[in-house]
């Protein structure tokens, strides 16, 4: 019996492991990078951008009859909320969107090198048309897409308003002091920083925004938790470098967006009953049928 060639044994091995798809979407002063995997993905695997596991549908890439335009729609899981802010926080329209496929080896890594990958679509995105508790869905062009006019108030339950602007706080209701808090880190991990200004009840900074600064470039994340004790805030994504007392930060304070923490006095939103200014549809109920 003839054996293969080694050279072929290879590529039969490397097209049998784990096929993972990698999303990028540069939004600017942020850029977002997914796994569709149950696991982070650091890619390269020495020293490159940690992609954050998540739960992705990428539909089939579809092109016009003479194939100059293809289109892709990707849904991005939401459960979390983590979407919410960064859809109220980014203009989408006209940024890029990525995707890439990576072959892991028998120890679930990333290639080593930058450049072994597929690229599957590369193109210019829309504003996300789907923005609901479980999806966010993006769609994007291998070109430039037309502009479009639409309602940017979504008929939902969560509230539309940026915490602490005008819309959410039009009639002065609530006490939206200390929206902020800025320093040097005492210390910290690519996931976390630690700082001892940071004196507020337990979870007083859930979901605002963070930036950290470090040897001059500034990373943009939102804040996934806040642990009074220990002075920690738990970014949402990591970081590409690890935070230490050489760096700086700014803190914003957020809110979860719904009726309860617009009306209650929870740590992490408003400090007064605020629940007239509202954003959101509270009378939305569950379909039935008798």
């Amino acid at each position: 019996m003839k054996e293969l060639d080694a050279n072929i044994i290879t590529q039969i091995n490397a097209q049998g492991r784990k096929p993972v798809a990698l999303i990028e979407l540069y939004l600017g002063g942020v850029t977002l990078r997914y796994a569709a995997n149950i696991d982070n993905i650091i890619f390269p695997y020495s020293g490159g951008n940690t992609y954050t596991a998540k739960a992705i549908d990428i539909g089939d890439v579809s092109q016009t009859l003479e194939g100059q335009i293809g289109k892709v729609t990707v849904k991005l899981d939401n459960t979390a909320k983590d979407m919410f802010a960064y859809v109220n926080n980014n203009v989408f329209q006209g940024k890029k969107l990525v995707i890439k496929r990576v072959f892991l080896d028998s120890n679930n890594h990333a290639p080593t090198a930058s450049t072994e990958y597929i690229e599957i679509f590369s193109g210019t995105m829309d504003q996300p048309r789907e923005i609901s508790r479980n999806w966010v869905t993006v769609s994007a062009c291998e070109g430039t897409p037309m502009p479009t006019r639409m309602i940017q108030d979504m008929y939902e339950k969560q509230c539309q308003h940026a915490f602490g602007d005008a819309q959410c706080n039009k009639d002065g209701y609530a006490d939206l002091a200390a929206l902020t808090a800025s320093g040097t880190a005492d210390s910290g991990t690519t996931n976390t920083l630690v700082d001892s200004i940071l004196t507020q009840a337990d979870d007083y900074w859930n979901y605002g925004a963070v930036e950290i600064t470090k040897s001059g470039t500034t990373y943009k994340r939102k804040v996934k938790s806040f642990v009074a004790s220990t002075d920690t805030i738990t970014f949402d994504l990591a970081l590409p470098v690890v935070v230490d007392a050489t760096c700086t930060f700014q803190v914003w304070k957020g809110c979860p967006k719904s009726l309860d923490a617009c009306q209650a006095n929870n740590a992490y939103a408003a400090s007064s009953d605020n629940k007239n200014n509202f954003g959101g549809c509270i009378h939305i109920g569950m379909w039935r049928e008798d």
